[in-house]
């Protein structure tokens, strides 16, 4: 029987009742029964017969029921039917989601339920980036660093498939097309990770339509990807690979609480020009080898300067519960999927691709990068990390770490800090940071990880930063391994790259000098065993260039000695056995002899002179350090801003004007305090003096004031070297405003004010008639050149250029006009368009930098600071010129043609250099003109003393003496 059937048999509760009346009739009787609309003899149809015998409410009861029972037998046969008539009648079910759909689910829960890969090196792996892409290498004669701290002596190591296959001695065999190279005793270590970069998203130059850093539509973005918008002909990808970079992580940006999804590419261009060609982990088996996902977090100033002051930590939480929900109801799904034989079930697997990523992270697929400085922000973030238990792999940048290793430590994993060798200062987050943090923390047990935030820093040099954490304390294989294999195993491919071992990723660097010496360069790069730059001949390494030419004993000898002095307050005082003295004279020569007195504050005699002078001084032996004069900060903003984001801390900026009023011109003098840990660090890079000009939006910037950076106030003896120093004004498209929109606008402004103020006793006429110089802040080769031009209409102008990244470029001319440049930075980048011809260095640039073009042709050279925390630093940036200079060779071999930068003169870039650009001086080395607004030389009487050559980054300054403050050990 059908269901049909069935339904049309079943009687209802009337029909029954009438059926029993109606078993008693008769056939004829029913034959001759009225029709439902036939009248009787009584006038009643048989229907009001039968409906009679029942009451009204009864009759509208069952007329219902009727009703509803007929409606829904009637939808259940007209709507469409998936189930069997058996399977309806056995379990009635809601229709479901298709097959497809449920198998796609169950795809997903085999997917989050399947073991991970363990990522471990082998010998035997193959590289699918590498295969076929170069012949074999053989590097013969090579002393490895391998990045895990380890030294190996002349040893040969071989590269195949992309794969280093050999380290060694007694290679058995090789093949034929094998390409041998003699590194000649060089070191040869793993290529260098940079485990923080914005490289590809912040590209150089630096434009609007290429500046994909940060979604700022909102504080939480978890799901955008810097694969999307990394761009692989950013110029800066071969000029971070220039200084031995093979691999980065590239970020987003921390402009917001969650950033989005980083990821690691290899800096080797390909055929496809495909960013995703270029991952380290593209085109692996990921049945073999885990691959990794990366998330940006960040907290602290940055959100909060984008978004105004949000509860960052609510918002984090609120994001990582929605995630903990979808997850759960990911794995409840599961279960009922996987527990399902023949149904389906209604919805499908629980996705959201907003928090897809946090899901992951919950899952433990994704290592979490955060961005954060101090300490609350730290253990806060620890915090989520523990309520929401997802491992944090790195905190990056993290310059308050070192105060809190043991809340590091709350966590089970081993959270790596990838900060900063001595980035400090400009902001209040990094205020407090200690150029000790890295050793601070490695002695507490905490990995660290020294990164370049390119393009905050230039990748290009991330070697120098681990330079600088071993100067700072860090052994050398200490501060190695912080750029190449902590921070490749932070990011979870230690198995692969930052180690020069079997089986790793033929990522290689052949070193022009040990890769910690000051201005050390690849000599040739191999990314995949792939050579990225043209071979050049390589010159045996010596011993004796490797060796450090000071060591911690040797400061703390001089230390010992300068302390007892010290304690005595004694002015007078004989320094022996000095290894070079860098001292220039009133007669313009150089000391360079092994003895120096000093009597009450003032040299009174060097060389052979000594004791007869001073029997009964006290003798401080100096152990071979050098004396050299006080530095000068010039470009910085030292003595006017102590934290550049706070402006409650410094003077403030002149906004744009178009007034040509010289009563307006703002004056320096006004607004420097003394006494700033800023000036106090710079003190003790040995900078004993700053030329500082206001802080300005304007094209007239003011006038610049010199004073003593280890004075307290501009009231103590000697502390004010001059009030009104130079006039400074600046061009270019960062002083565009609605008063100068346009550049040409800025230079008809400069040339009017100067040429109408020739005769006038205002700053604007000093600077016309050269009474002053005019220093202006300029990069663009084109727009110098306009300035050369203004000096031929101006022939008494004292023309300075401040910047100068394209000056190289007309080198020949400023020779010829007299005109002096102040290169800030020393080392400059094309970051900007004004910038793009810049000379970025070896390897890329065979003729050197600006600074040695420049110096070739004749013209004076300084050089500025370019950031108020790195002024320490000036010994550095001169010496790496010195060491870089691409004429060296020639000097080696006595060649009377040598045009390189030798110690001396680099020495001089950052003091008597400056001091004669900005000082008048007449022929008998005495200063003319107006004594209450000319500059005071200081070099005469104010020196310090290293424990080495300041180029040697193994040396520390260990002495300062002033005029008015005698000698103090610098601690």
């Amino acid at each position: 029987m059908s269901r049909k059937q069935q339904y049309n048999s079943i009687p209802s509760p009337d029909e029954e009742g009438g059926q029993r009346e109606r078993n008693d009739e008769t056939s004829s009787q029913r034959s001759s029964r009225p029709l439902l609309g036939q009248v009787d003899a009584d006038g009643r149809t048989w229907l009001d017969r039968i409906l009679g015998r029942v009451k009204r409410p009864v009759i509208l009861l069952v007329g219902l029921i009727i009703i509803a029972l007929l409606i829904t037998f009637g939808l259940t046969f007209l709507l469409p039917s998936h189930k069997s008539p058996d399977a309806w009648q056995v379990r009635p079910l809601k229709p479901g989601i298709s097959l497809e759909t449920q198998h796609a689910g169950l795809k997903k829960c085999k997917a989050i339920k399947a073991p991970r890969v363990e990522n471990k090196p082998s010998t035997d792996r193959i590289n699918p980036r590498g295969q076929g892409t170069a012949n074999p290498i053989l590097l013969t004669g090579a002393n490895v660093w391998d990045g895990q701290g380890n030294v190996l002596n002349n040893v040969d190591i071989f590269l195949a498939d992309g794969v280093i296959q050999h380290v060694g001695n007694n290679i058995k065999s090789i093949p034929k097309e094998t390409k041998t190279i003699d590194v000649k005793g060089h070191i040869v270590s793993p290529g260098l990770v940079d485990m923080h970069s914005h490289l590809g998203v912040d590209s150089w130059p630096e434009l609007k339509a290429t500046d994909d850093t940060n979604e700022m539509t909102s504080p939480l973005t978890p799901f955008v990807r810097s694969i999307d918008a990394f761009n692989p002909s950013d110029n800066a990808i071969r000029i971070v690979a220039s200084g031995g970079v093979t691999s980065a992580l590239v970020l987003p940006g921390s402009g917001n609480l969650i950033g989005g999804e980083a990821f690691v590419f290899k800096l080797r261009p390909v055929n496809t020009t495909s960013n995703e060609d270029m991952l380290v982990q593209a085109h692996i088996d990921e049945t073999k080898e885990r691959r990794w996902r990366y998330e940006k977090h960040a907290c602290g100033e940055n959100p909060k300067r984008v978004y105004g002051s949000l509860g960052e930590g609510y918002l984090f939480r609120k994001a990582y519960t929605n995630a903990r929900q979808l997850l759960r109801e990911q794995d409840d799904w599961c279960a009922a999927a996987e527990h399902i034989t023949s149904a389906r079930l209604e919805t499908a697997f629980p996705e959201n691709l907003d928090l897809e990523v946090l899901v992951a992270i919950l899952r433990g697929d994704v290592k979490v990068n955060a961005h954060c400085y101090e300490t609350h922000d730290l253990e806060a973030f620890i915090r989520h990390s523990l309520e929401f238990n997802f491992t944090i792999a790195a905190f990056h940048h993290a310059l308050d770490a070192y105060r809190v290793p043991d809340i590091l430590k709350r966590v089970p994993n081993n959270i790596t800090v990838a900060t900063f060798a001595d980035q400090w200062g400009y902001k209040k987050e990094a205020f407090q940071a200690s150029p000790h943090s890295p050793r601070i923390l490695l002695d507490a047990g905490i990995p660290v990880a020294l990164k370049s935030d390119h393009p905050v820093l230039n990748s290009q040099h991330l070697v120098f930063e681990a330079a600088k954490a071993h100067h700072y304390g860090l052994t050398e294989q200490e501060a190695f391994q912080t750029v190449t294999s902590v921070p490749a195993n932070s990011i979870g491919l230690g198995h692969r790259i930052g180690s020069l071992q079997v089986g790793y990723d033929a990522d290689i660097v052949i070193w022009d000098r040990s890769p910690l010496e000051l201005g050390a360069a690849p000599i040739q790069v191999f990314v995949d065993g792939v050579p990225l730059f043209d071979d050049k001949n390589i010159e045996p390494i010596t011993e004796e260039k490797m060796k450090p030419k000071s060591t911690p004993k040797t400061t703390d000898l001089i230390k010992e000695a300068a302390t007892a002095l010290s304690e005595t307050s004694s002015a007078s005082f004989v320094l022996t056995n000095i290894g070079r003295n860098l001292l220039t004279y009133s007669n313009g020569t150089v000391g360079d002899d092994d003895t120096l007195v000093v009597e009450n504050g003032k040299i009174i005699c060097h060389g052979q002179c000594a004791y007869p002078l001073l029997s009964d001084a006290q003798v401080i032996d100096v152990q071979g350090g050098y004396v050299v004069p006080g530095f000068v900060a010039v470009g910085s903003s030292l003595g006017l801003v102590e934290i550049s984001s706070e402006d409650s801390t410094g003077d403030g900026r002149v906004p744009a004007s178009k007034s040509r009023d010289a009563n307006q011109i703002v004056e320096s003098v006004d607004g420097i305090k003394l006494g700033t840990r800023h000036l106090e660090e710079a003190y003790k890079g040995g900078v004993l003096s700053a030329i500082t000009a206001p802080m300005s939006d304007n094209v007239v910037v003011g006038i610049s004031a010199a004073f003593k950076t280890g004075a307290n106030t501009l009231l103590s003896d000697g502390s004010l070297l001059s009030s009104a120093v130079a006039l400074h004004l600046q061009i270019g498209d960062s002083a565009k405003s609605t008063s100068f929109p346009t550049i040409s606008s800025q230079i008809s402004f400069i040339r009017q004010v100067l040429l109408e103020n020739q005769q006038e006793a205002n700053y604007y006429g000093k600077a016309a008639r050269g009474d002053i110089p005019t220093v202006v802040s300029v990069n663009n080769k084109d727009e110098i050149a306009t300035l050369i031009r203004l000096k031929d209409l101006i022939p008494t102008l004292r023309l300075v250029i401040l910047g100068g990244a394209e000056s190289h470029l007309v080198a020949q001319h400023l020779a010829k006009a007299d005109i002096p440049v102040i290169l800030q930075p020393a080392l400059c980048t094309p970051s900007e368009f004004d910038s793009i011809h810049c000379l970025t260095g070896a390897p890329l640039t065979n003729n050197g930098t600006a600074a040695h073009v420049l110096h070739r042709h004749g013209v004076k050279v300084g050089l500025g600071v370019s950031d108020d925390g790195f002024a320490r630093n000036l010994a550095w940036d001169a010496g790496w010129l010195a060491a870089t200079s691409p004429d060296n060779n020639n000097n080696k071999k006595g060649r009377s043609d040598y045009h390189g930068i030798t110690e001396d003169e680099a020495i001089r870039f950052v003091s008597t250099n400056l001091q004669e650009i900005f000082y008048n001086y007449n022929n008998d080395g005495d200063i003319s003109g107006d004594s209450t607004n000319t500059l005071r030389s200081t070099s005469s009487n104010d020196f310090t003393v290293w424990s080495g050559s300041p180029f040697d980054m193994n040396s520390h300054l260990v002495l300062v003496h002033t005029q008015e403050n005698g000698i103090e050990v610098v601690v």
